[in-house]
């Protein structure tokens, strides 16, 4: 299963959404999270990427803090609108652990790896920024919560899985496969994981593909 990504047309969609000079500055603050991390993501830094004034920053946005959240709900929209139909027609282990390779591979390749980790790592320090970018994964561990409950149900583990609990555990485990990558600049390890992943999904979805006591 190959991602379609089209991510410039998603990304179109998604500035035009935000309208003129607010996508304008959005983009800047993406720009400047890519390059310059979250430390070096200043309204002065954010302005001289984008070439305006950085009061506009302040205007529309009232301050820094919410021009980066702009960024991150602008690279959340991008992925679910490029990863959420792949991962939605996923029907085994197997493609879902393919799948997650492509996606950190698309990742990293439009930057978003670098995004996603200096936003959290900007949250550790900061308690509300953390609660918000948090909030802003919920829609992940929602779209993986259902697709865990399809997976199991019927199954032997059906009444030893709990997929609210396990879908976080799986979108941290993504995190920390993120941040630990950028921090260390190895990606080899990432992908030997995530290769990992694809060689074991036939082992676990023989676990699944065995029916319940209650469903015999």
């Amino acid at each position: 299963m190959s991602l379609q990504t089209h991510d410039d047309d998603g990304a179109a969609e998604a500035v035009e959404a935000v309208g003129g000079t607010k996508a304008r500055i959005v983009e800047a603050a993406l720009d400047t999270l890519k390059t310059r991390g979250f430390a070096g993501a200043s309204a002065r830094a954010i302005a001289k990427t984008g070439g305006f004034n950085q009061a506009l920053i302040f205007y529309h946005f009232g301050g820094v803090q919410n021009v980066l959240l702009g960024a991150l709900d602008l690279v959340s929209e991008r992925r679910l609108r490029a990863y959420k139909p792949a991962f939605e027609q996923a029907e085994t282990l197997a493609e879902l652990a393919g799948l997650a390779r492509e996606i950190y591979r698309e990742d990293l390749k439009n930057g978003y790896v670098t995004v996603l980790g200096e936003m959290v790592a900007g949250g550790m320090s900061d308690r509300e920024l953390g609660r918000q970018v948090v909030e802003r994964l919920q829609p992940w561990v929602e779209m993986v919560e259902r697709k865990i409950e399809a997976l199991v149900t019927g199954s032997l583990l059906e009444s030893m899985i709990p997929p609210r609990e396990l879908a976080f555990a799986i979108i941290a485990l993504y995190l920390g496969i993120d941040m630990l990558s950028h921090l260390d600049g190895d990606r080899d390890r990432a992908e030997s994981l995530l290769q990992l992943g694809i060689r074991t999904a036939p082992l676990a979805q023989a676990l699944l593909s065995s029916p319940s006591a209650e469903a015999r």
